[in-house]
């Protein structure tokens, strides 16, 4: 495969690279996620799950782009990766995603339902009592999330409720908690003593009606009796005893204020049961009055009426039974006055109490403002003492401060004076060393006039010839005598701009953008001819998009000069083919280049030598000896290195390393990239 072929090929295979992405691109958008806390702090170095795909990190800036499918937004769900932490809420819009960030008040914890046989349960609904009772759902797999406080201790078996099971017992496993339950048996058996008293119930006689003692009873034996069906008297009976039932549960309830008062309950509700036994007490003084005056109505009529018919034996028995009840409404009369008496004692001693909270209240009241006063004044004090003491922090840190930069000053004082004695004590050696480049310097501008008048002397020297013979040849000698003047008028060309080289070497200038694919182009048509004459294999391997920030001019130097001499010294080379081979890669922010040919190679005792000016390592060499030297010149210009690989007859490698910018080239090409996506979109 030609170059050419190579070229397009692989221009071809940028040009399908970039269809599949920009078809790719039309299903995706590019948003920016931002994550922040709940007082509106950038959270950084957290990673963020959109509906439930892979994690995003968010860097250290709290935020980064990143290409989401259309599908996805707006957001379903957004997880954090931090267990502690998750989304409370978030916001898309304009092609921004925000997200508030909470800390978890509760934490998950998965759990299996299971029959005692290890068979999941799927959509079964599990009831939890605990810190807060929740109900799940189990999926498919029997399994639920139950959120549990942060503080709460782990769930155990009694604490959960399956409609138609009984949980037996929680275990635990490698995928987590299993709960174990067993399904309940829909027809249950009756046990004997239900079935004895329902047959009991059901054939109840009427005439024990008397020994049902509360309504419960009564309900039970009358709820599957037909009342309507029973004969008039017995009905009336029923109805009785419903009605004295009734007022036997009203007296309890009244009778039962007194019954309210115990030591957990509060006094106001313990006041209002007192109060309304006594209402009641008084109702019920009013009522037996009423009821005592009517049955001693009865009594005097039927005495009035049937007194005389007495014999003295029943009057004497009535006049006793008289006196007896007078005696004892007598002692009734001495029980409420002295049960009254006591009574009003101790409600003066509850008013004397009430009284005594109420200056027990007020002496705390001022109590508590006595307190809040010397606290106001105690927290006071301790700021004046807080004050003074961050006062004397503050003085006592500037002293160390101070007493640390006079030290620093001290020893940067020492550090100075031990440099010059240094620098007095090496002064010296550096005059000698100064003394020495300046004599090299002085050397080689000498060599440099020296050769340079020379190799301008002899094109001048051989063009005059070539006139002086043009005068005195023929007319058919003149092409052949033109085209030697031609060649020997290149020669010194191609030396005259080697010398401006060295002063461009000097002081380099235009610091710019390198694309090294056009150079190489640029420098292969320099020297297509040189490459069609010898059939020259000529072979590249460097990045089509190769780009670099450094000084155009040396770096042509260096290329121009290393292709220069591998063309030459490889077509010279006898019997074989000459090849020649350029690698390029950035390597660590350093252009490293490979020049390869299969030529003569070089000799071990010229290659200390390689790099002196005019030096001609060949007899073979048409050149003038100044290729290798502005090599080497412009490598020590550009801070590089270069090294030799070669082997007499076989090959030689010249490898050059180079620090050049690459840092502003990728972020140049990555705005591009981020216009041309947001143009895109």
């Amino acid at each position: 495969m030609s170059m050419k072929e190579r070229v397009k090929y692989i221009l071809s295979v940028m040009v399908l690279s970039m269809v599949c992405v920009m078809l790719q691109a039309q299903d995706k958008n590019l948003i920016q996620i931002k994550a922040f806390d709940q007082q509106l702090a950038p959270l950084t170095h957290i990673k963020v799950s959109i509906n439930e795909k892979e994690y995003i990190s968010l860097e250290n800036k709290g935020g980064t782009f990143r290409e989401v499918p259309n599908e996805d937004l707006p957001p379903r769900s957004v997880k954090i990766n931090d267990e502690t932490l998750e989304a409370e809420s978030w916001n898309y819009s304009k092609g921004i995603l925000s997200i508030m960030v909470r800390k978890k008040s509760y934490k998950s914890q998965p759990i299996t339902v299971m029959t005692m046989d290890h068979k999941p349960l799927p959509r079964v609904t599990v009831t939890f009592h605990g810190a807060k009772n929740t109900e799940s759902i189990t999926n498919a797999q029997g399994i639920f999330i139950l959120p549990l406080a942060l503080n709460e201790e782990a769930p155990q078996a009694t604490q959960f409720a399956i409609a138609g099971y009984k949980v037996m017992q929680m275990t635990s496993s490698k995928e987590g908690k299993i709960l174990l339950v067993e399904s309940l048996k829909k027809n249950k058996i009756l046990p004997a003593e239900n079935v004895a008293q329902k047959d009991i119930l059901a054939d109840f006689d009427i005439n024990q009606l008397d020994s049902i003692r509360s309504l419960t009873v009564f309900y039970a034996v009358f709820k599957n009796i037909e009342i309507a069906s029973l004969p008039f008297d017995q009905k009336e009976r029923v109805d009785a005893k419903f009605q004295q039932l009734v007022r036997q549960l009203k007296n309890e309830q009244k009778t039962s204020f007194v019954g309210k008062i115990s030591d957990s309950s509060f006094v106001r509700t313990d006041v209002e049961n007192l109060l309304a036994q006594a209402r009641y007490e008084n109702d019920l003084l009013d009522n037996l009055r009423s009821d005592f005056e009517k049955k001693i109505g009865i009594i005097n009529e039927k005495l009035t009426g049937g007194a005389s018919s007495l014999d003295q034996a029943t009057r004497d028995r009535l006049l006793d039974d008289l006196n007896t009840l007078e005696h004892v409404l007598t002692e009734n009369e001495d029980k409420f006055y002295k049960n009254l008496s006591s009574y009003k004692i101790i409600l003066s001693s509850l008013k004397s109490s009430f009284f005594d909270i109420q200056n027990l209240e007020q002496k705390l009241e001022v109590s508590e403002s006595k307190r809040l006063e010397e606290q106001k004044t105690f927290r006071q004090q301790i700021l004046i003492v807080v004050s003074i003491t961050l006062v004397f922090g503050i003085l006592v840190i500037f002293l160390f401060y101070l007493r640390m930069k006079l030290k620093k000053q001290q020893k940067s004082l020492i550090k100075a004076n031990d440099e010059v004695t240094r620098m007095n004590e090496n002064l010296e050696e550096l005059v000698s060393e100064r003394t020495r480049l300046l004599i090299h310097a002085n050397r080689e501008m000498d060599i440099f006039l020296y050769r340079a008048s020379h190799d301008l002397r002899t094109p001048i020297c051989s063009i005059m010839g070539l006139c002086n013979i043009a005068l005195h040849s023929s007319s058919a000698e003149l092409p052949e005598l033109v085209k030697r003047m031609s060649y020997t008028a290149v020669r010194m060309d191609r030396m005259l701009k080697k010398l401006r080289v060295i002063n461009e070497i000097n002081q380099p200038g235009n610091y710019s953008i390198i694309r090294f694919s056009e150079k190489i182009e640029f420098l292969r048509q320099e020297f297509s001819q040189v490459i069609g004459d010898h059939a020259i294999d000529i072979s590249f391997d460097f990045e089509p998009d190769l780009s670099f920030y450094s000084y155009p001019a040396l770096i042509d130097t260096i290329v121009y000069n290393l292709l220069d001499n591998a063309f030459f010294y490889s077509s010279l080379k006898p019997g074989s083919q000459p090849k020649v081979y350029l690698q390029a890669r950035i390597e660590r922010d350093n252009l490293v280049m490979r020049i390869r040919d299969n030529g003569v190679g070089i000799i071990p005792e010229i290659q200390m030598n390689l790099w002196d000016m005019f030096f001609v390592g060949s007899e073979h060499s048409k050149g003038n000896g100044l290729g290798l030297y502005l090599v080497s010149k412009s490598i020590q210009t550009l801070g590089g290195s270069i090294d030799i690989d070669t082997q007499p007859n076989v090959f030689t490698t010249f490898t050059v390393s180079i620090p050049v910018n690459t840092e502003r080239v990728t972020r140049i090409a990555s705005e591009a990239q981020k216009t041309t996506m947001l143009e895109l979109v």
